[in-house]
């Protein structure tokens, strides 16, 4: 899930001595972590400490209002609100790995025998009627809706004669404040519908009862007959489907055939669901967060797109991803504090931030001192994604001090921390696992493979049983 629930211990700090030169690395184990490196030789740092020394002799008092500045900037970061209806997730389900995952399930189910009432003397010539669940269908359906299209095989003496359908339509149960959303149905989802039967039903089980009709009787059994009374079959399953199958087959079938998922694990305040195509269609969930993202996706409405191998996909802005970074900070499932030497302490003097803004190196980091002297500093990175295991793994490339709002001396010090240029590295490990449930059956997503275009990150995941 994007923010996860890491928590935990997150990092050390290490230092390497090599040629007088000094490395510093902090390296974190949470899902969203920066982790600087920085290389210094003894030359750059005797003349960095020449310059801050010359410039702390000009300085007199005076921090305060710098202080007071930069806690009112920070306090002004804390307080955003969200800011636009954007969806901020996108996750697509195709309807043949759905269809696949239920039918499973639903293929194991035994037969129901059927008893047609008002054959007369032809009821001997039928063998036990039967009615046998094939599957359970994903479908289009209006939005925050689902269509279901159950499948099923009507047998004579075991063997298959022709096959019956009824489609129906369900709102799926949402809970946004556990992150679960379950589609299934019960019995009275299809108290209204009708079947439909399969081309040519009344003539294939009128041919098959009148091949069991002795050469001998078949003057006084003509076929025509045979047809009216296969006929009264088709017919009583059609008129008396609900009545006939709502206690035993239904439930059963209905229990089966739940499909329950567990959300990303973001602060959701809205979900739309909606649905594209038929056997080539899928599921899409449009998540919106309370978090204040900058820019979100535009799902694409006109041309939805499935990924390729029936992969889940899940779709997010790169301001989502920095916006549940400080979401995750904010309710302490990761670090929210740093000292000077990059190690996460409960009253670390850095206060860190992450942001996403869409253009020349778009991943920001900005670093809070508060204590005197104060200072705010930006930085700046490309992203480069890729996985590892089964987590999206996004790290900076490029990166670069941007901007430094603080005193002269803390300007002259904090460029020392420009000699990291290209070494700095952020690293935002965000696991996109998502959990699914059919008739009880645990699943689990693996991811396999992921992108980064147009600040927006997409993930594919394929379902594996469980352990």
């Amino acid at each position: 899930m994007w923010a996860g629930k890491a928590g935990g211990n997150l990092g050390r700090t290490s230092r390497h001595v090599n040629n007088n030169s000094i490395c510093m690395e902090l390296e974190g184990r949470s899902r969203f972590y920066t982790r600087p490196l920085a290389c210094f030789t003894k030359q750059m740092r005797d003349t960095l400490l020449t310059a801050s020394l010359a410039i702390l002799a000009l300085l007199g008092s005076g921090c305060g209002a710098t202080c007071d500045r930069i806690e009112k900037d920070r306090k002004k970061y804390l307080e955003r609100v969200a800011v636009n209806e954007d969806t901020h997730i996108e996750v697509t389900i195709p309807f043949a790995t759905a269809d696949d995952l239920i039918s499973r399930q639903v293929s194991k189910m035994k037969s129901m025998d059927i008893d047609v009432p008002g054959m007369g003397n032809l009821g001997s010539y039928f063998g036990k009627l039967s009615i046998k669940p094939r599957r359970v269908k994903l479908r289009a359906a209006r939005e925050n809706h689902v269509g279901l299209r159950l499948e099923f095989d009507v047998r004579e003496s075991g063997k298959k004669v022709f096959r019956m359908s009824v489609d129906t339509e369900i709102k799926p149960k949402i809970d946004l404040e556990k992150g679960i959303v379950v589609i299934g149905f019960g019995p009275k989802d299809l108290k209204s519908v009708k079947p439909r039967m399969s081309k040519g039903a009344k003539k294939d089980l009128g041919g098959l009862i009148y091949k069991k009709v002795p050469k001998a009787a078949r003057m006084f059994v003509p076929r025509k007959l045979v047809d009216k009374a296969a006929g009264s079959v088709v017919s009583f399953l059609v008129s008396s489907f609900y009545k006939t199958f709502k206690d035993k087959l239904l439930p059963k079938m209905g229990d089966l055939s739940r499909l329950e998922f567990q959300l990303p694990d973001v602060p959701a305040r809205k979900l739309t669901i909606r649905s594209f195509g038929e056997g080539g269609g899928g599921l899409r969930l449009l998540i919106v967060t309370d978090l204040p993202v900058r820019k979100g996706i535009v799902p694409d409405d006109e041309k939805p797109t499935l990924l390729p191998d029936g992969l889940i996909g899940v779709r997010t802005s790169g301001s989502t991803l920095a916006q549940t970074a400080n979401w995750a900070m904010a309710k302490g499932l990761v670090p929210d504090r740093y000292d000077k030497k990059g190690k996460p302490r409960k009253d670390g003097e850095l206060r860190p931030g992450l942001d996403w803004v869409p253009g020349k190196r778009p991943m920001k980091i900005y670093l809070w001192d508060l204590d005197k002297p104060c200072m705010r500093v930006d930085m700046g990175a490309n992203a480069k994604v890729s996985v590892n295991g089964d987590k999206v793994e996004i790290k900076a490339t490029d990166a670069k001090v941007e901007n430094v709002d603080a005193s002269v001396f803390t300007k002259a010090s904090v460029w020392f921390y420009a000699l990291w240029k290209d070494a700095i590295k952020m690293s935002k490990k965000a696991s996109s696992e998502m959990k699914f449930k059919v008739a009880g059956q645990k699943m689990v997503s693996k991811v396999v493979m992921a992108e980064l275009a147009d600040d927006e990150l997409t993930v594919g995941l394929s379902l594996v049983a469980e352990k």
